[in-house]
């Protein structure tokens, strides 16, 4: 199904009389999936039930939904559309650059700002896989993004792909702003291959937390093994999602040679805006 379809569908539903009660309906429904997960929706009782806790009556979503089947696919594209941005851990990417500006001084010397490097991804990766772990709505976004391809196609079917699409690279297009600029700010770059080029280093952290998040559910005691690095102190030691998720940026990002310390620290000192458009400095700050 062309896209300019799957956007019909979803905009027919969206804009179309008796919005307010779709939308009244669809927010109880996100609500209990992302409470108990993406078990919701299955059985026409749970619809009559949500209809009713809307105060709808059950001629009116008749009409916004002919079917069962309508109802799970606009709740699925629902799904798709908030999931990715509420998951967005916008508490560990403030607290990442409180951090920063906590280790000025580090900033001076290579040494310094790999040991920063190695503290942020230890940190960012195991609060992340922590929220990916124990969030209901985070485990329906994964369980609609494998299953969708297994329903037969529809305009729904289309509607929800689209929908997980553009989910998906809004949440890249969030995390290569973040990546970049904490790359400019401690003296690394992507390597010449990648040709600064964000979004590959973005799916391949992103894919490190949420399959040992998946992992995790299965074989606990692997996922959450630690581990000690050589030349470490025997107290510090790795978790394996912070392990991988450090072989992902070593791959990726090297020293920058070019990198100016003095400004880094003006910039982090002065409190200035983190996140300038890719428009404005595509190299970062």
């Amino acid at each position: 199904m062309p896209a300019g379809d799957a956007q019909a569908f979803s905009l027919a539903r969206s804009s179309g009389p008796h919005s307010e009660e779709r939308t009244r309906i669809l927010s109880i429904a996100t609500r209990r999936v992302g409470a108990s997960g993406l078990d919701v929706g299955f059985e026409q009782s749970t619809l009559d039930d949500i209809v009713r806790e809307a105060q709808v009556s059950s001629r009116v979503a008749t009409r916004i939904w002919p079917s069962h089947d309508d109802f799970v696919y606009d709740l699925f594209t629902e799904i798709a559309q908030q999931t990715r941005r509420d998951l967005t851990d916008t508490e560990t990417l403030v607290a990442t650059w409180g951090f920063l500006s906590s280790r000025l001084n580090d900033l001076r010397t290579p040494e310094g700002r790999r040991s920063i490097m190695l503290d942020v991804v230890r940190t960012a990766a195991e609060q992340n896989l922590e929220e990916v772990a124990t969030s209901a709505a985070w485990r329906s976004y994964a369980s609609l993004s494998l299953t969708i391809l297994s329903r037969p196609e529809s305009p729904g079917r289309a509607a929800v792909l689209e929908a997980l699409r553009n989910s998906e690279l809004a949440f890249i297009d969030t995390m290569e702003m973040f990546y970049r600029n904490i790359m400019a700010t401690v003296g690394y770059r992507l390597k010449e291959e990648f040709h600064n080029d964000y979004h590959p280093f973005v799916v391949a952290t992103a894919a490190v937390v949420e399959g040992l998040g998946i992992s995790r559910t299965t074989v606990p005691e692997i996922v959450d093994s630690h581990f000690s690095r050589a030349g470490e102190s025997e107290g510090n030691s790795w978790s394996l999602v912070s392990l991988a998720f450090v072989g992902v940026i070593e791959a990726f990002v090297e020293f920058d040679p070019d990198y100016e310390p003095e400004e880094a620290i003006s910039r982090l000192s002065g409190g200035v805006d983190v996140t300038p458009s890719p428009a404005e400095n595509p190299q970062g700050y």
